[in-house]
């Protein structure tokens, strides 16, 4: 373990990794989108010829208009838990493999039933670890027990802390790490006859044996070790977040966010979001002028005051602007004021009749203004192709916006990676700590479960695949491209609802003729150019799959062939093949025993 004298500097902010400050950078510059931090450097700024109560203005009323942006993002991504092939799946019989493991306390149980907190680890990844993710990909996973005191005959329950990358002090890959704890410590100093408490810093250091724990004891930079954890894992229990590598250094990564893209144009959104709050004020709001007789009171008109640093022989003037009138000679205005003039004079107009009226401003600008501001917006979106979370241009194609959502999955795609990897290793560590005294790591290995990345995301609108799927009708597309987008937006809509999801699907998938009008069915029956099973099917096809689902609750998990056949012995047994006593479809024009069977079209 790393010796004391090695890790003060560490504990003191003399020494961190060599990423440290480029880390704390990329996780700031999401700070004003994600949790509405005020933008110092973007916002104090000030204008070309800008007044400084224009500026103090803006500062003050500055809000968050970006973080809406930010959030209709981790919503849409946190949809991917609900991707038709996202699945975490077990091995059978684990417990016959594993019968030291007693009843309730299996991996499984653990992570997907009994997971402190959150019932199960998707739920902590796609509530607690998916923003992190996104806004602080230097950001370090540990996963320790709750508690280390435990009964031998307990199993320890492990459980995964986020340390910001501020708090990751020192990080070498695969060897060791320095974490600050954010809550600290209290540390006691006695002066005179009375104790008093201080708050401190509080330090894990983690390598491939131990966990150990330092927290300051006193106001002179001393530390004191609290936890001494022999871990016994063989390997270090933390890992970064990630994302995309942006430099490398060694075996040491700098990682950038997969959505680090929106941010150039979301902090032009704030600028200039800041500068048409101040135009609409300046602008919308009416401004009275009047001519008027009223001096400065403080100037008497003159618009200068006396310069109570000036000195005989030095730099200084000897006057300056008057502070009230800034030099005018009257009063300056602002909104819901009133533009004060010099009355006519000595080479001076007369005053018009009546010697009263409002400034007309052009509100043109307030337009362009709010529309480059939305602009912005969307730019940010389309840089991570997101871009139908703003809005669809309605000159899109449908091929464009094909292309636009295979882009978008390509992106969501990647991030599904990540999240996939970050649960891989928590499940694996976890594993490890709680059954590492009963099995081998490599027995350990067969507990895990497999965790696929789906392929298939659920991010768009129901708004969007009803227009989608209306079209396609609209068009008359192929039936079969029909029934597919009625499967999958039938999936979205009642995807909370099993087995109303599970019925209409089945009804889409096994109707033989879907999408087909009752006319045309009976003009292909008479024709013979369908098989009388099929019209069967197709005209009973409600009442036959809740039959199927009565008579076997499994009937929507078996094989497609499994389920047409049943579908088909159905039909059989309402022509009389089958002696069931079912009622009779009566049909039109029915063809006679022993001739051709047409084959369905």
């Amino acid at each position: 373990m790393l010796d004391y004298h090695y890790l003060k500097p560490y504990f003191c902010g003399e020494r961190k990794h060599f990423y440290h400050d480029r880390s704390l950078g990329i996780c700031r510059a999401f700070m004003p989108h994600s949790d509405g931090v005020y933008p110092q450097e973007l916002i104090e700024c000030r204008r070309p010829n800008e007044p400084d109560e224009v500026k103090c203005y803006r500062e003050k009323i500055w809000v968050p208009k970006t973080k809406p942006t930010f959030w209709r993002i981790i919503s849409s991504l946190s949809k991917i838990r609900r991707s038709p092939d996202w699945s975490i799946k077990y091995k059978e019989d684990l417990a016959s493999k594993f019968p030291r493991i007693r009843k309730g306390e299996t991996l499984e149980d653990y992570t997907e039933k009994n997971f402190p907190y959150f019932t199960s680890v998707t739920n902590w990844l796609f509530s607690v670890c998916l923003k992190p993710y996104l806004t602080d990909p230097n950001g370090v996973i540990m996963v320790m027990p709750l508690t280390t005191e435990v009964d031998p005959t307990e199993f320890l329950k492990p459980y995964p802390e986020i340390f910001a990358c501020c708090d990751v002090i020192e990080y070498v890959e695969g060897d060791h790490a320095i974490l600050r704890d954010p809550q600290g410590c209290w540390y006691t100093v006695r002066s005179g006859r009375k104790d008093h408490s201080y708050k401190g810093e509080s330090y894990y250091v983690v390598d491939s044996e131990r966990i150990q724990k330092y927290d300051q004891t006193d106001n002179r930079g001393n530390y004191g070790l609290v936890l001494d954890y022999p871990h016994g894992l063989g390997r270090v229990p933390f890992f970064k977040l990630g994302g995309i590598i942006r430099e490398a250094q060694g075996d040491n990564f700098l990682y950038e966010s997969r959505i680090a893209g929106i941010l150039p144009e979301l902090d032009e959104a704030i600028r200039e979001y800041s500068d048409l709050q101040a135009a609409k004020v300046l602008h919308v709001y009416p401004e009275k002028w009047q001519y008027t007789s009223n001096e400065c009171t403080t100037c008497k008109g003159t618009g200068r005051r006396m310069n109570p640093s000036f000195t005989e022989g030095g730099t200084a003037p000897a006057q300056l602007d008057c502070d009230t009138c800034k030099g005018q000679g009257y009063v300056a205005s602002g909104p819901y004021s009133v533009q004060l003039l010099k009355p006519a004079g000595m080479g001076l107009p007369n005053p018009p009749t009546p010697p009263a009226g409002y400034v007309e401003k052009d509100s043109e600008i307030i337009k362009l203004m709010e529309d480059s501001v939305r602009q912005h917006i969307y730019d940010a979106l389309a840089a991570i192709n997101f871009q139908e979370l703003a809005s669809v241009a309605l000159s899109q194609s449908g091929v464009a916006k094909a292309v636009d959502r295979d882009e978008q999955n390509n992106t969501v795609h990647a991030i599904a990676e990540d999240l996939v990897k970050i649960m891989d290793s928590i499940y694996s560590l976890i594993a490890d700590y709680r059954y590492k005294d009963l099995y081998s790591m490599e027995e350990i290995k067969e507990m895990l479960p497999s965790i696929a990345v789906p392929d298939k995301y659920d991010l768009f609108s129901i708004k969007n695949l009803q227009e989608d799927l209306k079209q396609a009708k609209d068009s008359k597309l192929n039936p079969v491209i029909q029934n597919a987008m009625e499967v999958d937006y039938a999936g979205k809509l009642f995807n909370n609802d099993t087995s109303v999801r599970d019925m209409v699907s089945l009804v889409i998938k096994l109707d033989p003729l879907p999408n087909i009008s009752e006319d045309d069915k009976m003009s292909r029956l008479s024709n013979k150019g369908i098989l009388p099973q099929s019209y069967i099917i197709s005209s009973n096809i409600n009442e036959f799959i809740q039959r199927a689902i009565d008579e076997d609750p499994d009937f929507a998990s078996k094989p497609l062939k499994d389920q047409k056949a049943v579908m088909m012995r159905y039909a059989d047994e309402v022509l009389g093949k089958v002696d069931s006593g079912a009622k009779i479809v009566p049909l039109m024009n029915p063809i006679e025993e022993g001739e051709d069977q047409p084959a369905d079209v």
